[in-house]
């Protein structure tokens, strides 16, 4: 009988932002937590001091996986600035790395803590996208623009296109991206 990999906090940050995301923050209960994951709630201790602590986790946990990897991502790729505005949307888009974001801004309205890391989030991710559009040739206030209404988008794209094919979701980012980065 092979032993059981025990759980990471990870695995539990993974699965507290999957309940928040289907039931909001209120959803996100020690014991609700433990049930998903089919363990005990010593576990949980082990990882966190308590239930704030794992919501403070939560939204560290977003930022750095949710955001810092994608702009990451997107530093490594080599080339035109469109082909990296390109390639941001698609890895959001083909990652659903844009999942979570309805359920923090819905968090956020409720909650100073949860408010300041979206400002923050939100600052950082606008900040990328104008450098980017910047970087293509546009003016500072056209980049800016342009920046904003991609990122906007991405964002809310999972929503909006909750029932379309991924194929299609990819469609609709490459021609969002195509019609900001045209200086038409």
């Amino acid at each position: 009988m092979g032993s059981i990999k025990p759980l990471t906090k990870d695995d539990w940050l993974t699965q507290a932002m999957e309940l928040l995301r289907t039931q909001g923050v209120g959803g996100v209960r020690v014991l609700t937590l433990a049930k998903s994951l089919k363990i005990s709630r010593g576990s949980f201790y082990w990882h966190f001091h308590d239930r704030q602590d794992l919501l403070d986790h939560m939204l560290d946990w977003w930022d750095r996986e949710m955001t810092d990897t994608v702009i990451r991502y997107v530093s490594k790729i080599n080339g035109k600035a469109q082909k990296r505005i390109l390639a941001l949307g698609e890895f959001v888009v083909r990652n659903n790395m844009n999942r979570y974001d309805s359920a923090i801004r819905t968090w956020a309205e409720g909650d100073r803590k949860a408010a300041t890391v979206l400002e923050r989030v939100m600052k950082k991710r606008l900040a990328t996208m104008t450098d980017l559009f910047r970087e293509a040739g546009f003016s500072k206030a056209e980049a800016t623009t342009r920046g904003h209404l991609l990122a906007i988008y991405i964002m809310s794209e999972d929503a909006v296109h909750l029932n379309d094919s991924l194929r299609t979701r990819l469609q609709l980012v490459r021609r969002q991206v195509q019609a900001l980065t045209s200086s038409e």
